[in-house]
């Protein structure tokens, strides 16, 4: 994993939006150091980087609706925005918080998180708790481990170093990728298991297979063969008598058929006679339907004569109302042109006194527009006129208050004249303060080390003695746990007597399979009192039956000496698990033992150690106190001026001073601001003075044009009176306008009504006429076609119209009558042709003579021989069934023992690698795999830490491989615990295992980026350098280093530098290559 870039926005005293970009060339070198005062704000900057990825920090662990801590002070809103590079390829994090509305004061809403694709711009995740799982799944890491091996914060530098096993052995597994050795040991564990289950069920299968002897199978195929004969006699009989049967009953049902169609034929004589008379009304229907055509045209001709007249009749009734409306629209239309030109001239006789009436109007409204004008005009010049009045009063006031605080200011700089001298001195005042806080700091450091120390070693001197006193306490305990264990392994060889364990459980199985057989005979009681000397067995085939004469084996024997072998198993078991555990104890006891002779050992050394370290630490000591006292005397003599108390602290004293210059300096501004002010304020009084005069003038001016201006407006408003009134000529002249229109409008609508009934009046006599012309030249015609119709019903046999309708028929009746005629002679003669068809067949049939007996008794005969049958074959198929079964438990039986032998093997190959490596939990194999891996981690370390340090070398602990310890090669090679290291050697030892962790990946995860966060300022001088040197060396791996720390000698070694430089009012800025401000 590489960071590239960072964006973040109101963090802490980081206020606003803020970019870098760790892809700039000046940071190609792969080394950067963040520097700025304490406080400025670097560490935001890496808690920005945290927030991105994982929505917290190693400061705030909770970041949350009801909590935010990191958003900067009166803002509504934070963000942090990481990208970053993994083997998966190139992401973009985003995470934010924002208040409602975007006010400072308002409730905090819940953080939002994004994960994005940052080649294309494809959201790949927005729920927190989604985004948190891609993100360890994307880096192979949680918060937690990445702040142990990529991100190492202030005061958790040596968190990794501190740890202990079990929350070292999941960040190793993460970096290297060793988590599939786990899942290996679980999965040869549960392989192991299913083949041990499969084994199982093939043996239990094998167990339940039971399969006929070769003489039973003998005896059931015989069986079989006669039983088959019989079958065979069996379905001869039953087909003579059924083709017996089935001729008896073809002749009775013949002769039922033949006594139904003679029923069905008097039926049909009935119907026949019943629809006569239907049949003659068919037939007169049919004549009468030749004339429909003749018919339908004296019928057309006879309606359009009848409809013609009724149309002339309405058409006359109508004539004397259409006359009548005609003549009063003709009356309307004289009266409305009469109007209309009376409308036109009253509109003209009104013209002249319209056109005067409007140029006075449009005179007057010119006139009232320049009046209103000069109105304002004068208004506005009287408001100026005021507003520059009171200005000019509130300008005198403001040089009367500025007079005063200048006379205020220049007074307390007099009182303060000596403080004008910090301007030149204060910078060096300050480096002397800082450098005796510097001495006073380090002197308490070194008090603290003396009195740690002094506990080390008096610790050390409790450890020796305790060790002794538990090296005594373990021997004891080990020849107390020999003498128990010799005698438990005595009582089970007596037990035993010289038997194994096994061959008693052996014992124990055999009689439990005999006791279930007996149980197994003792069931069969009902079935041996059916068993006859001679006969087989229904369930073996034997025809000898042992048992059947009640020779039973009796099981309260073997109950009793499966009870005695039990008792036994179970003593030797109890003796046995009892013999493994006093073996392991004494085991345990032994290797207690061991390590207490080593505690004891290193005991010893860290004791020494602790005296020379006591007798440097009070060396030390004196030389730094007369230094502090040779820094403090000079110091004092610069304060001298001043007159500041010895007794206070420096840093008290530095802050004292500098406030006491920015007072002075605030004052001297403050004195220039006000000349300054009171120089501009005469400068405009003098202007505005100017201005009154000027304007005054213009006002006369004014008030005389405006007299003027009434005055000719006043008259010619008289003169329009006069002319005209107060009314409007635009609403006269519209009023005549619409007067003229709405006479034309109405002349219009009475000549077009007058129109319309003319119209109609014409076209009601040309109708008239044309209807007197159509019935006169149509009657010859009709009477010619009723004297043809009556001379054609004659001969048809219709003596007059009325008989020639009532013998009518619908289409639709006809062809019913027509129809059902049809099925009736269609069914007479089908019935005719059956019966003769019928009555040759029975004859034929009567002439075979099968049989003399009747269908009631050849039935009775026919079921008793199908039962029979039935029987015989059902005995038939239990045989066959029976056979066909022992066949597949023969070849069941025989695949099972492969299967089981195949099994067998498999399970042995399976049991043998789970001893090697499986385990339930996964720990076997991951353990020793991890171990391999902490070695190689410790061998990296060890190359870091030898170019920074001669003295330690890091070691894996024997007996807890993931346990560090180190060697101290100026202690005579003394190994020693890591917890046990000081300040300045734990961040030594740290920076080594952070390398070391760096140079080490997997197939998921790479650190190619890491982050130091202070931690050096416990290094001295050379130690500092080949931290640097080692740090300097991953370059080759283009890896990323950043380095936070306001160590000055880290500013001289490093070049790319990013700096936070702290402003007014709590708030910081960021400077140096590859930073921008945003927004």
């Amino acid at each position: 994993m590489k960071i590239l870039q960072l964006r973040f926005q109101n963090l802490n005293s980081l206020l606003g939006g803020w970019k870098l970009d760790l892809t700039d060339q000046a940071f190609s070198d792969g080394l950067f150091l963040i520097t700025g005062p304490t406080g400025a704000g670097k560490t935001t900057i890496l808690d920005a980087l945290c927030l991105a990825l994982y929505g917290q920090t190693p400061r705030l662990k909770r970041v949350s609706q009801s909590e935010n801590e990191v958003m900067s002070r009166r803002t509504g809103e934070c963000f942090a925005e990481v990208t970053f590079e993994t083997a998966a390829g190139r992401f973009r994090c985003h995470w934010s918080q924002r208040r409602s509305r975007g006010k400072a004061d308002g409730r905090l809403q819940p953080p939002q998180r994004e994960l994005v694709d940052a080649d294309t711009g494809v959201v790949l995740e927005s729920r927190i708790e989604g985004v948190a799982n891609r993100i360890e799944e994307l880096t192979g890491m949680d918060f937690a481990r990445f702040t142990r091996s990529m991100l190492l914060a202030q005061g958790a530098f040596d968190a990794f170093l501190k740890a202990d096993a079990s929350e070292r052995a999941p960040v190793l597994e993460q970096i290297t990728g060793t988590d599939i050795y786990s899942r290996i040991s679980i999965g040869v564990h549960e392989r192991r298991r299913e083949e041990q289950d499969k084994l199982k069920v093939l043996e239990a299968s094998a167990s339940g297979v039971a399969v006929l002897g070769p003489d039973a199978r003998r005896e059931l195929e015989e069986e079989l063969s006669g039983k088959r004969e019989q079958e065979t006699s069996f379905l001869s009989r039953r087909e003579a008598l059924d083709k017996a049967l089935s001729w008896r009953r073809g002749l009775d049902a013949m002769q039922e058929q033949l006594a139904e169609l003679e029923i069905s034929a008097k039926r049909q004589e009935a119907e026949r006679t019943s629809f006569e008379p239907e049949r003659e009304r068919l037939k007169r229907a049919v004549s009468a339907a030749s004339l429909d055509g003749v018919w339908a045209a004296l019928g057309a001709s006879r309606r359009q004569q009848r409809d013609e007249g009724r149309t002339l009749k309405q058409q006359e009734e109508a004539l004397p109302a259409l006359t009548l409306a005609f003549e009063e629209s003709s009356e309307l239309l004289r009266t409305c042109e009469e109007a209309a030109g009376k409308a036109s001239q009253a509109l003209e006789e009104a013209g002249p006194d319209l056109r005067e009436a409007r140029e006075l109007d449009a005179r007057l409204g010119e006139k009232k527009k320049t009046l209103d004008k000069e109105r304002e005009l004068c208004r506005k010049t009287s408001e100026r006129l005021a507003q520059t009045e009171k200005e000019r009063d509130a300008r005198s006031s403001e040089r009367a208050l500025e007079a005063e605080r200048g006379e205020v200011v220049a007074a307390w700089l007099r009182d303060h004249a000596e403080d004008e001298v910090l301007i030149t001195s204060l910078s060096g005042i300050r480096e002397s303060l800082k450098a005796l806080e510097t001495l006073d700091r380090d002197a308490k450091k070194r008090d603290s080390l003396h009195k740690e120390r002094e506990a080390a070693l008096a610790k050390a001197g409790r450890a020796l003695e305790r060790c002794g006193k538990d090296l005594v306490t373990h021997r004891k305990d080990l020849e107390r746990a020999s003498e128990r264990l010799e005698g438990e392994r005595e009582a089970l060889t007596l037990l035993l007597g010289g038997r194994l364990l096994r061959e008693l459980r052996a014992e124990k199985e055999a009689l439990l399979r005999e006791k279930g057989l007996v149980a197994r005979i003792t069931e069969l009681e009902s079935y041996r009192a059916g068993l006859k000397a001679g006969t087989p067995c229904p369930l073996c085939g034997a025809t000898e039956h042992p048992f059947a004469e009640g020779v039973v084996p009796v099981p309260d024997e073997l109950e009793l000496r499966i009870e005695a072998l039990g008792r036994q198993l179970d003593e030797a078991e109890s003796l046995e698990s009892s013999v493994k555990e006093l073996e392991a104890a004494e085991a345990a006891v032994r290797e207690a033992l061991n390590e207490a002779e080593k505690e004891q050992l290193r005991a010893a050394g860290e004791s020494r150690a602790a005296a020379q370290a006591l007798e440097q630490s009070r060396e030390e000591q004196a030389q730094l106190r007369e230094e502090q006292l040779g820094r403090r005397k000079a110091v004092m003599e610069q304060l001298a001026p001043f007159g500041l108390p010895e007794e206070e602290s420096s840093s008290s004293l530095a802050v004292r001073l500098e406030a006491r210059l920015r007072a002075w300096q605030e004052r001297a501004k403050e004195r220039t601001e006000i000349e300054g002010r009171m120089g501009a304020l005469d400068a405009r009084l003098k202007a505005l003075n100017e201005l009154l005069e000027t304007m005054r003038g213009e006002q006369g001016e004014q008030l005389e044009r405006l007299k003027t201006l009434e005055e000719n407006y006043e008259a010619d408003r008289a003169e329009r009176r006069q002319l005209f009134g107060d009314r409007d000529p635009e609403q006269e002249e519209r009023a005549l306008k619409e007067a003229v229109a709405k006479s034309v409008r109405l002349e219009k609508e009475a000549r077009e009504r007058r129109d319309q009934a003319s119209k109609r009046l014409n076209e009601a006599r040309a109708r008239m006429e044309s209807l007197r012309e159509g019935l006169a030249r149509r009657a010859p015609e009709l009477k010619g076609l009723e004297e043809n119709f009556s001379a054609r019903l004659a001969p048809l046999g219709f003596p007059g119209e009325e008989d020639f309708l009532r013998a009518r028929l619908s289409p639709e009746e006809r062809g019913a009558l027509a129809e059902r005629a049809r099925k009736l002679d269609e069914a007479w003669t089908s019935l005719g042709a059956l019966r003769k068809d019928r009555e040759k067949r029975l004859e034929e049939e009567r002439a075979r003579e099968v049989t003399d007996r009747s269908a009631a008794e050849l039935e009775p005969q026919l079921q008793a021989c199908e039962a029979s049958l039935k029987e015989l074959r059902d005995s038939l198929a239990r045989i066959e069934q029976r056979l066909e079964d022992d066949a597949a438990d023969e070849e069941r039986l025989e695949k099972n023992r492969k299967d089981i032998e195949v099994q067998a093997g498999e399970c042995a190959r399976w049991e043998l690698l789970h001893e090697l490596i499986g385990s339930a939990d996964g720990k076997k194999y991951r353990n020793f795999v991890q171990g391999l891996t902490f070695e190689v981690l410790v061998g990296h370390a060890n190359e870091r830490l030898r170019r920074m340090s001669e003295r330690y070398l890091l070691v894996p602990d024997d007996a807890q491989p993931l346990t560090l310890n180190v060697i101290d090669s100026y202690q005579a090679g003394e190994v020693r615990s890591t917890k046990n290291l000081s300040g300045g050697e734990s961040f030594i030892v740290s920076l080594a295992l952070a390398l070391g962790l760096s140079q080490m990946s997997g197939r998921d995860v790479r650190v190619d980026s890491l982050f130091l966060d202070e931690g050096f300022g416990t290094l001295d001088e050379e130690a500092l350098d080949m931290a640097l040197e080692a740090l300097a060396e991953l370059r080759q791996d283009d890896k990323t280093i950043g380095l936070i720390s306001h160590v000055p000698a880290l500013k001289e070694r490093i070049g790319a530098q990013i700096k936070v430089t702290p402003l007014s009012g709590g708030r910081s800025s960021i400077s140096g290559p590859g930073c921008s401000r945003e927004g």
